[in-house]
């Protein structure tokens, strides 16, 4: 018997279980079959045209794609919950085996470990920089570097150094950890109100593919490669075609979405990663109200915005003139109390939304609501671009099942690690690292993974927070992010960016910085940069210095920039303090328990009431239109 076997808190299934799973699974998919096929010959002989028929056939088959694949995904999920040590051993076995010839693999020997406890000792916790180098190997094309032959595809997101990380996918996890995942979503949305998919679904994503790696390999967003290959079958259910995402202008997409979703009455589900873009589209809608239902009216888009013209060539054909689309919703919009348009207004059917509700989306679901109305929340899960953590099974609240069938998870309670900082004498390879079925309820604990795509015991410097089980797998909610590391709107700041933005700005301007803290502010939409200066600087000043800052903040940080672009994030506010706010702000640490010999700034926090009582001698903020090129 193998080390791995030993385990006495190992529940394997037995055959029966594990028959009887595969009976029901089947038996299911019979009963399933039988009412689609027999609801769709009613509908049929009843049928008055060839193109009704057709119709038909193509809501047949979407109902049986999506019926069949997402019963069976969700049976074999909730089975596997039941075992979850049991897989998730099995799991990690699979990788060290599948990955064990790699250059990553030979250097930790993954071909010698008989244990979890030897997995730990010999592969220490990575991040992105100590991997960067095995990954830019494979950006080059070299093969069996960090993962068995090479990526098919690169997620990419902001890294901590100001160079962004380029997270290897390779195509199995392609298609077990983003396509199946995201129908076991799916259906389970379908089965909590059956009405999100009765109309159109309008999703907001970014671009499949925004460049390509020194060998071809091609990188941008993960959810735009997964609604760049829909099965046709599904493709119709979706509002938007695909090109609409690759409108570069973030006014022009915003208003070509607006175009299309106002002309559709049937839309039910709206999605899209962060509440926050959902409420800046709907102030965009009332913003141009006049000018997208003149638009709606007349037919076409309007062409002050900047599409691409072959774009544009595209989308006219689905932007027919609607005249009485457009006098219905001008009355809507006249009977407003602010006389706004408002996607309750046109879109009437809407049944669910679906974002992140975790962290703090809290702020931006609350603001969301008077937009759209007291409509269902379905949460996305714990979703990165390096892993989807967790899948949520229920409408209107944020925690989810571990996505114990594609990651393989170990956690460390965050009090532990808050008990090391205090003592000083903390090392990661001595924590208590546990498995999924160790999690206690109610508790914090940072996270790390390893993947079939070349990460392994990865550091993502998240903190969740276990919610319930489902049998012995934890529902998990995305609590914050870890130290040295804030997030608003998906940006995440890192301490080392601000830095090196304030040294820009420093060097770029005459004002030198004593002390400085910069908060992210949720309920501003932005960061403000608190600074004490050498000496106290003039307007002019100042503001030199906020846009140096603001523009170097967006070199570092490819997510920030985005988010600025796109009007998610506010312009910075820069903050001039009072001389003496440094000496202040230690002695207030210091009243509060903080050793004196243990005192340190805080570059960057999410907490307001660590500048609460900083005394502002001036403020500006850097130029709303200025962006880096």
């Amino acid at each position: 018997m193998s080390k791995w076997q030993q385990d006495p808190r190992v529940k394997t299934p037995g055959k029966l279980a594990l028959a009887l799973h595969k009976l029901e699974v089947h038996t299911m998919a019979l009963l399933i079959r039988l009412s689609i096929q027999l609801r769709y010959w009613r509908a049929y002989r009843q049928a008055g045209s060839a193109l009704e028929r057709g119709n038909l056939r193509i809501q047949r088959d979407f109902r049986l794609n999506f019926a069949l694949g997402g019963d069976a995904a969700l049976r074999r999920f909730k089975f596997r919950c039941r075992y979850s040590r049991y897989y998730q051993l099995q799991l990690l076995r699979q990788i060290l085996q599948q990955q064990a010839q790699t250059v990553f693999g030979r250097e930790h020997r993954f071909a010698d470990i008989q244990s979890l406890s030897q997995y730990r000792e010999q592969v220490p916790l990575q991040d992105y920089e100590k991997l960067r180098p095995y990954i830019q190997r494979h950006l080059q094309g070299e093969a069996d570097v960090l993962l068995q032959g090479k990526p098919c595809y690169y997620a990419t997101t902001s890294g901590s150094t100001g160079e962004p990380k380029f997270i290897p996918v390779t195509r199995a996890q392609q298609q077990s950890a983003h396509q199946d995942a995201a129908r076991l979503w799916g259906y389970s949305l379908a089965q909590n109100h059956a009405g999100a998919f009765a109309g159109k679904s309008l999703v907001i994503v970014s671009p499949a593919v925004e460049g390509h790696a020194p060998d071809g390999t091609p990188y941008g967003s993960i959810s735009g490669q997964y609604i760049q290959d829909l099965d046709e079958a599904i493709k119709h259910k979706y509002l938007l075609p695909y090109a609409v995402y690759c409108i570069k202008d973030y006014d022009a997409r915003y208003y070509t979405i607006l175009r299309l979703g106002m002309a559709a009455a049937d839309v039910s589900l709206v999605s899209s990663t962060n509440p926050s873009t959902l409420s800046l589209l709907a102030e965009k809608g009332a913003l141009w109200q006049d000018m997208l239902l003149d638009d709606l009216a007349h037919g076409g888009i309007n062409s002050q915005f900047a599409l691409e013209p072959e774009i544009r060539a595209a989308l006219l054909p689905l932007c027919p003139a609607n005249p009485r689309r457009a006098t219905a919703l001008r009355a809507l919009q006249q009977q407003d109390p602010e006389q706004r348009l408002r996607p309750y207004h046109y879109w009437p059917q809407l049944a669910v939304i679906a974002c992140w509700t975790g962290g703090n989306s809290a702020f931006f679901l609350q603001k969301m609501q008077q937009w759209y109305g007291r409509v269902h929340i379905k949460d996305l899960g714990f979703l990165a671009s390096e892993i989807r953590g967790s899948i949520p099974l229920a409408l209107d609240q944020s925690a989810g099942l571990l996505t114990i069938e594609d990651n393989f998870f170990e956690f460390v309670r965050v009090s532990d690690t808050q008990k090391e900082a205090q003592h000083g004498d903390g090392r990661p390879e001595q924590r208590q690292y546990l498995l999924a079925d160790e999690l206690c309820i109610g508790e914090h604990y940072y996270l790390y993974f390893s993947n079939t795509a070349g990460l392994y015991r990865y550091d993502l410097n998240d903190i969740i927070e276990v919610k319930g089980f489902h049998s012995t797998t934890p529902l998990i909610d995305f609590v914050q992010k870890g130290k040295g590391v804030t997030n608003i709107t998906g940006e995440k700041i890192y301490e080392q960016q601000v830095l090196a933005a304030v040294t820009a700005a420093q060097q770029q301007t005459t004002l030198h910085c004593v002390f400085f803290q910069c908060l992210a502010s949720a309920p501003q939409g932005g960061y403000q940069l608190f600074a004490e200066f050498s000496q106290a600087p003039g307007n002019s000043q100042l503001q030199h210095f906020a846009s140096a800052f603001e523009q170097a903040l967006q070199q570092q940080n490819i997510e920030y920039r985005s988010k600025r672009l796109s009007q998610r994030l506010a312009a910075v506010q820069v903050h001039a303090l009072a001389s003496g706010s440094l000496e202040q702000f230690k002695c207030r640490r210091v009243a509060a328990g903080v050793r004196e010999a243990q005192f340190k700034t805080v570059p960057l926090t999410a907490d307001a009431s660590l500048s609460a009582e900083f005394v502002i001698i001036s403020s500006t903020a850097a130029k709303e239109n200025q962006y880096v090129a």
